[in-house]
């Protein structure tokens, strides 16, 4: 029965104070379902992509050799840690389909239990079939029994579909480096037996080993053991973590984890304080209650549970709907526009993030509202059911300025009095402003950031019309030189080559070698000023020189073809937003002993593009500058999409965080309010003692709010992954939009304070206890 009087009591406070329990009600959905959201996008990516490396049993590194000798196996399965050594095929070939799209080939023994396709029609048999990428096929409208031709080393392969499936290794692929964004119209896999290959070659040929390692074994030395087996045979060597379609989902992890991380903090914060600084109010509010209750005979227990309960109700709650609302919004929302090649899409909650995000939630609820009511516990009945006495009347900083507030009028001299007298209150409405101010200017940074790089890339950096990717069996320097083409012309080898940092560390990095001149790539640092190829040594773009832990002056060594390493220094570094690498002369790669072989043309045409060219069989694939420009759009769309969500939901905190802050000082102020009126003033002479200190505390919170901003978009730049570089900068409009936003909050909240000064009951108000 006792509990039951409570239960009810609490139901009817909260209905009496339902605008600020529905305040903390959605500052608490809000932040959980932030978090649990974007969580839920990378969390499902990373447990897609983690089950289906387990199911093909990828390899942990790719050693790219010309047909492995068996003493090459032998010594790379006596390495320390080497658990299985397998060689296989790895190469793209044509196809004789509309558009004229490429498959990548891997070519498997039949005893092979690395990389294997993860089926999902069909079978992957040891006949002369093929198992056919299922987003291809599906693009192409080809089934289990057709036929497709496959085009390597000059010789047409026709192959039965004998399954579709997918591909660890393509699940983020990439045709080339015209393309962007994947498009499995135009790029796939096909996975056949390594038996096939003799009727194109004449017998089994191989070019890579794929090496699986122990759990816990260190890869590195690993790959300095297998770099001596092989020795100047080696081409080059891809850890699992550095193969593109790996990386590419590691980095759209990175991206959405930089965001999960700094935001929903941020989001937490500010819900902390403000519901500490309300749940606070409302308690001791509700002291003349306590005293009641402590007189009836309620117990300590009885009480401090009773009104820890409010927190605790309106805690959970407001975690369950964002936990329900989170996942459903970012994740169903989001994961399907990442274009990455699993099977489903099904959402994955992260619990564990889920529980810490509930403790912290219970914590700024329930926790608060048993603290408050704890500090009352220790005084009798009678103290509590007295008002409670007003602080002490000091002089406030401006009094000592005699010429200053002798000029101020008296409703100035109220406000002043008012606002520094209640510190804690102003510094919580300041802090809660700042705060949501920050968010949505770090978020609007973020967008900026993310929008400018397309203008980096491809309005400042590359210049060019068209990007023509060549058949290097077709085409050479000389006759690209010869060609007569009718504008500016580039030429760039572009290919991946082995790296080793001066700490030892050996990667495969993107490396483009093109003439001195460079007349379509203009390179420029940071702060945009030109920078040129040099002639005595190597471009690092500034990035990867961060990865790699180098700076110009620094030395690293890269693979020869067919040879040992060789030292080269870093003489200058490039700023590039995505896309980072390595820049080199061909006049600097002729001095290391190799041959300049360009791969790719970039065309700057005088009228309209040579068609006749285009379409000659020296063309493998072209694409505009648009093109790109519109696939790099598209890989950072879910980012961009991200963000938007966080600038709404931002836009949201901030009004309810106005909208408590200004409810609760208007209830704190009116008894004064009440008095100010039975003395004569005016409706809007105390309108403005109230609304004057709220716009106060929102202009200081939006000035304070500014640097916060800048900090967490640098902080968020700073955390997206090895393949951007973003400088973490905010603009005057990310600024100016911010504060409009939250200065038309102030003014939406202030209209409703007004609305409800107009409604005062000053009997009701200046009842007193005594």
């Amino acid at each position: 029965m006792v509990k039951g009087a409570l239960f009810r009591k609490s139901l009817r406070d909260m209905k009496k104070s339902k605008a600020q329990f529905i305040s903390i009600f959605i500052m608490a959905a809000l932040a959980v379902s932030l978090m649990t959201g974007l969580d839920s996008i990378w969390f499902t990516v990373q447990n897609h992509a983690d089950a289906m490396y387990r199911a093909t049993n990828l390899s942990d590194f790719w050693v790219t050799v010309q047909n492995p000798s068996e003493q090459q196996l032998w010594g790379i399965r006596q390495i320390d840690g080497v658990t299985q050594v397998e060689k296989r095929f790895s190469a793209d070939a044509d196809t004789d389909l509309p558009g004229n799209p490429t498959l990548h080939i891997y070519a498997l023994s039949d005893r092979s239990t690395l990389d294997q396709p993860e089926m999902q029609e069909g079978k992957f048999s040891k006949s002369g079939g093929a198992v056919l990428d299922s987003a291809f096929a599906k693009a192409h409208n080809l089934k289990i029994g057709d036929r497709i031709s496959i085009r390597l080393n000059g010789v047409w392969l026709r192959l039965p579909i004998d399954g579709l499936a997918l591909n660890s290794e393509q699940v983020f692929a990439l045709k080339n480096s015209a393309t962007v964004m994947p498009d499995p119209a135009a790029y796939g896999f096909a996975v056949i037996r390594s038996g096939v290959l003799e009727s194109v070659y004449g017998q089994k040929v191989y070019n890579q080993i794929s090496v699986k390692a122990a759990p816990g074994t260190d890869l590195i030395q690993v790959e300095q053991k297998a770099n001596t087996v092989i020795g100047d045979d080696l081409i080059g060597m891809t850890l699992q973590k550095d193969n593109s379609s790996v990386s590419g989902v590691s980095g759209r992890i990175q991206q959405i984890k930089s965001l999960s991380v700094v935001f929903p903090l941020l989001f937490f914060l500010i819900t902390a304080l403000i519901t500490q600084s309300t749940m606070t109010r409302l308690v001791e509010n509700q002291r003349g209650q306590i005293g009641i209750l402590k007189a009836l005979g309620y117990s300590k227990r009885s009480i401090l549970w009773h009104y820890t309960s409010y927190g605790v109700m309106i805690g959970v709650l407001g975690a369950l709907t964002g936990l329900a609302a989170g996942p459903n919004i970012f994740g169903r929302l989001l994961v399907p526009r990442m274009k990455l090649a699993f099977a489903d899409y099904r959402i994955s909650v992260n619990f564990a993030h889920f529980a810490f995000a509930l403790l912290l939630i219970l914590l700024c609820t329930g926790g608060i509202s048993f603290y408050a009511c704890w500090k009352l516990q220790g005084d009798t009945p009678a103290v509590l059911l007295r008002e409670k006495p007003p602080n002490k009347g000091d002089h406030i900083f401006l009094e000592t300025l005699p010429s200053l507030w002798r000029k101020m009028k008296f409703s100035s001299k109220l406000i002043a009095r008012n606002t520094l007298k209640n510190k804690s209150r102003l510094i919580m409405s300041t802090i809660g402003v700042m705060g949501c101010t920050g968010v949505i200017i770090a978020a609007l940074g973020v967008r900026s950031m993310l929008s400018g790089i397309n203008e980096q890339m491809y309005e400042s950096t590359f210049v060019y019309d068209q990007k023509i990717i060549l058949d290097t069996t077709k085409t050479d320097s000389r006759y690209l030189g010869n060609l007569g083409l009718d504008g500016v012309i580039q030429q760039l080898e572009e290919s991946a080559i082995g790296v080793i940092s001066p700490g030892g560390e050996r990667k495969m990095e993107p490396i483009t070698i093109t003439t001195g001149d460079s007349p379509l790539i203009h390179l420029q640092d940071a702060a945009r000023n030109p920078v040129s190829l040099p002639e005595n040594g190597i471009l690092m773009s500034r990035k990867l020189c961060e990865t790699l832990g180098v700076q110009p002056g620094d030395s690293i060594r890269i693979k020869r073809t067919n040879e040992g390493y060789v030292s080269v220094p870093i003489v200058q570094t490039a700023y590039f937003a995505s896309g980072q690498g390595i820049y080199m002369t061909d006049t600097y790669w002729k001095s290391l002993g190799e041959t300049f072989k360009p791969t790719a043309l970039l065309v700057k045409w005088n009228g309209a593009p040579d068609e006749k060219f285009l379409a000659s069989d020296a063309v493998a694939d072209a694409t505009t500058r648009e093109s790109q420009q519109s696939g790099l759009a598209s890989s950072t769309q879910v980012v961009n999409l991200a963000v938007i969500m966080m600038i709404i939901m931002g836009a949201a905190l901030a009004f309810v965080v106005l909208y408590n802050t200004g409810i609760l000082n208007f209830a704190e102020r009116i008894r004064d309010l009440a008095t100010l009126r039975v003395l004569g003033f005016r409706h809007r002479e105390i309108q403005n003692l109230v609304l004057v200190e709220n716009y106060f505390s929102v202009l200081l919170g939006m000035l304070s709010g500014i640097p916060v901003g800048r900090y967490l978009s640098w902080l968020i730049a700073s955390k997206m992954g090895e393949q951007m570089d973003l400088l973490g900068n905010i603009t005057l409009p990310d600024v100016l939009i911010a504060g409009i936003l939250t200065l038309c909050f102030a003014w939406v909240v202030n209209n409703v304070v007004a609305r409800k000064m107009k409604q005062i009951d000053m009997l009701e108000a200046l009842k007193s206890v005594e």
